[in-house]
């Protein structure tokens, strides 16, 4: 009996043991179903995560672009607002520098004009201005000295009447050469008008300059 009861309790215990584990071993492959159903479903949520994660950082990336892009052509605009600055600045220096230098001549022109209306030719002029017939020391051209000449006379060599030697009548009164080849030309302290075709002495001023 004993040994009979102890079977029946060996035995009621197995059972309540042994349903349950029957019933597990029962549900396990659905579970397993489920289980690769909610991985499955959860793959395709972080993959859903990350497309939407990679759009994000497209667009970022596109918006750096446009930035970059657009700060880009500021600094070219302005670069070139700098360079068309600068060059309007040096046009209105230039236009100034010329503006001044006409109204220099300009000025010059009417204190000329001044001085005409108060003298009669260059003798007044020189009476009543001596310093503008102060000139500096007579260089004759190289290989030449100064002699004194009349009209008639002929200079041997047109480096007398170079460019550096000109005398401009309108500054001094003079009268005008009639023709475009008569030139007044310093030679010495003296001015002479001569014919630049020939080197023939026209008219002799003697001691002009001081």
């Amino acid at each position: 009996m004993r040994n009979v009861m102890m079977l029946a309790v060996a035995a009621g215990i197995a059972l309540p043991l042994a349903v349950p584990t029957a019933a597990f071993a029962q549900r396990g492959p659905e579970d397993r179903r489920e289980a690769r159903a909610e991985a499955r479903a959860d793959a395709r949520a972080q993959t859903r995560v990350e497309v939407r994660r990679d759009g994000d950082q497209a667009a970022w990336n596109a918006r750096l672009a446009a930035r970059e892009a657009l700060q880009q052509q500021q600094r070219r605009e302005a670069r070139q607002d700098r360079r068309e600055d600068r060059q309007e600045a040096r046009q209105d220096r230039r236009e100034y520098r010329q503006d001044v230098r006409a109204e220099r001549r300009e000025d010059r022109r009417d204190a000329r004009q001044a001085r005409r209306a108060n003298h009669r030719d260059w003798r007044a002029y020189r009476q009543a201005d001596r310093n503008a017939f102060r000139r500096g020391a007579y260089v004759a051209p190289r290989g030449y000295n100064y002699r004194p000449v009349r009209v008639g006379a002929r200079l041997n060599s047109n480096l007398f009447w170079g460019s550096r030697y000109w005398v401009d009548a309108y500054d001094y009164y003079l009268p005008q050469p009639r023709y475009g080849y008569q030139r007044y030309i310093r030679y010495g302290n003296d001015v002479l008008l001569i014919d630049t075709r020939t080197g023939r002495v026209l008219v002799v001023y003697d001691r002009f300059f001081w």
